[in-house]
């Protein structure tokens, strides 16, 4: 298992009997609770803008996921496996329901994300979603 499996198995909870769910457990006043995030971290993700945005900071990620958390009213994800690519990189793959807060529109869906680690932290993510979730997103604000 390599630095990257290791740490996105602690991160996700992978394994245990609890259910990871980030929007829900978000706590700025808890900086501990993101030290796994380096604080110049890169994403590249979907979300309520429809299209795929690259996110530069811990910060930025942060502000991205609760403005995902403030577009849909129920959500829950469930990870299927993680696998180690090479040192530094592995691959999470996960099971997710989404509905809309402003549509009512609800999907089920599988995602994907690729993420790469460095000295015990996220340093890059970057998420793939088939054709119908990415439509999802850009509709979620309705």
């Amino acid at each position: 298992m390599n630095e990257a499996e290791k740490l996105l198995r602690t991160v996700f909870r992978f394994g245990a009997a609890e259910e990871w769910d980030a929007i829900a457990t978000i706590d700025r006043s808890r900086a501990d609770s993101w030290a796994h995030i380096h604080p110049d971290a890169r994403y590249s993700l979907f979300g309520p803008s429809g299209t795929k945005e690259m996110l530069v900071g811990r910060d930025a990620f942060l502000d991205f996921v609760a403005r995902c958390a403030a577009a849909i009213s129920e959500r829950s994800d469930e990870i299927v496996a993680i696998h180690g690519i090479d040192e530094q990189c592995a691959l999470v793959q996960a099971r997710a329901y989404r509905r809309s807060r402003a549509t009512g529109e609800d999907i089920r869906y599988e995602w994907a994300m690729l993420y790469r680690v460095e000295d015990g932290r996220i340093t890059y993510g970057a998420d793939m979603l088939d054709a119908d979730a990415q439509a999802f997103w850009g509709r979620a604000l309705g």
